[in-house]
């Protein structure tokens, strides 16, 4: 019999689908067409993608290697308006800033679930 998948990996995809998705939910038409959320969209569907490889990764790896990846996205989410300077796009920033947070938040959660410690399951 197979073991379930952790819940925090389906979070994690759930994640990325979003990441990737994200630019056409938030931008309007014509903005993605006059190219004004290009760097913005570049961003956020690249990250994504990877965000979704690491989902679909072997668990079984050592802790180290599974969690500090999608942190390192996670601050590198958080720092992307500064860096590629979103600061025309108010609702970028607040989605890099969210979801930088969210997969963090996840990161703490993988490690919490798998040092035994009580976690919200």
């Amino acid at each position: 019999m197979r073991k379930p998948i952790p819940p925090h990996k389906w979070l994690l995809a759930a994640m990325g689908i979003w990441l990737v998705l994200s630019p056409f939910v938030l931008f309007r038409e014509e903005t993605l067409l006059q190219g004004m959320a290009e760097l913005e969209a570049i961003a956020f569907m690249a990250t994504g993608i990877v965000v979704l490889v690491m989902s679909g990764a072997d668990g079984r790896s050592h802790l180290l290697a599974r969690v500090a990846p999608v942190s390192a996205l996670g601050f590198l989410l958080i720092a992307a308006p500064t860096s590629l300077n979103f600061t025309g796009h108010i609702v970028a920033t607040a989605n890099a800033w969210l979801t930088g947070s969210a997969l963090i938040a996840l990161v703490v959660w993988e490690v919490t679930a798998s040092r035994g410690l009580p976690a919200i399951s």
